[in-house]
């Protein structure tokens, strides 16, 4: 029994540390969902409202875990990722299979307990999790595809949120498309962080088969494209009119793309324009949040 109890304890100290803050930040999306869709904690109560933000962290938690698990044995050749591989860490495979099935029933048990919308459109959003992670014509093997799928889970991260006690209207699918570009723009900004081992392990990305330096500015546009979203969406009064600021932010974000694109797109200078992006963005949660 200790035995066991140490081995779990290993399992989640692992992957706390390898993607407690992934798992973290995309939780903004359903969040600032629940707040948008309209919930009034005196008049809605918080359980609802916690249970699908258990939910899910525990599905986002579900979708990182199994794509380590379908992805054991590129990342074990991948230099950059080898060491932070579960087996390295004295993890079995079969365990890492386990925890993913365990965390998607929590997922699962807890949009369940709040209604059938919610487990609805956490069904959805875990089948894209499993496309991506497991099929090879319509996951991460294949470019394009994988980045609709980012774009149609993005938007059912943000709509988890806002159909709690909202029905789902054109604000509710035009906001929550925006939180889709932004996924897609930047997880086209890691496939160029990530280009040197998916091409060593012949992972056809759209960075491996189109180029780092394409992929980098197909990022840029798709964020091109939600800067501009925010902005017509403050502009017609559906997002706080603070966001009529947003033409702003994209320029600071084009300025440091072009230092970028001067610099040369790769592992370290997409890892600095991740961190930058993301306080950016930061910043566009906390302008909905006081509007």
């Amino acid at each position: 029994m200790a035995t066991s109890l140490r081995q779990v304890a290993r399992i989640a100290g692992h992957f706390a540390s390898t993607r407690a803050l992934e798992v973290a930040a995309l939780q903004a999306s359903p969040f600032l969902g629940i707040v948008l869709g309209g919930v009034v904690p005196e008049r809605d109560g918080i359980v609802a409202p916690g249970l699908l933000m258990l939910g899910s962290a525990a599905l986002t938690a579900h979708i990182f875990v199994f794509n380590d698990w379908a992805g054991y044995e590129s990342d074990l050749r991948d230099p950059l990722r080898a060491p932070h591989v579960f087996s390295r860490h004295g993890i079995l495979r079969r365990e890492v299979a386990w925890t993913s099935a365990i965390l998607l029933a929590v997922a699962l048990a807890a949009f369940a307990a709040v209604g059938m919308a919610t487990l609805l459109i956490g069904a959805l959003i875990a089948a894209l999790g499993f496309l991506y992670s497991g099929s090879p014509r319509l996951g991460k093997r294949t470019p394009i595809a994988s980045s609709l799928n980012h774009l149609a889970g993005g938007t059912l991260h943000f709509l988890l949120g806002y159909t709690l006690v909202h029905p789902l209207d054109a604000r509710g699918f035009w906001i929550g498309l925006f939180f889709g570009l932004v996924f897609t723009a930047g997880h086209l900004n890691q496939e160029v962080r990530d280009h040197d081992g998916d091409r060593l392990n012949g992972i056809r990305t759209n960075a491996v088969v189109f180029g780092s330096r394409r992929t980098f500015l197909a990022s840029l546009a798709t964020f091109t494209a939600a800067y501009a979203m925010l902005t017509v969406l403050a502009a017609l009064g559906s997002l706080p009119r603070l966001l009529l600021w947003s033409p702003a932010a994209w320029l600071v974000h084009l300025a440091w793309s072009m230092q970028v694109l001067r610099r040369g797109p790769g592992f370290e200078t997409a890892q600095w324009m991740q961190r930058r992006y993301r306080g950016l963005f930061a910043l566009v949660a906390l302008a909905m949040l006081a509007g």
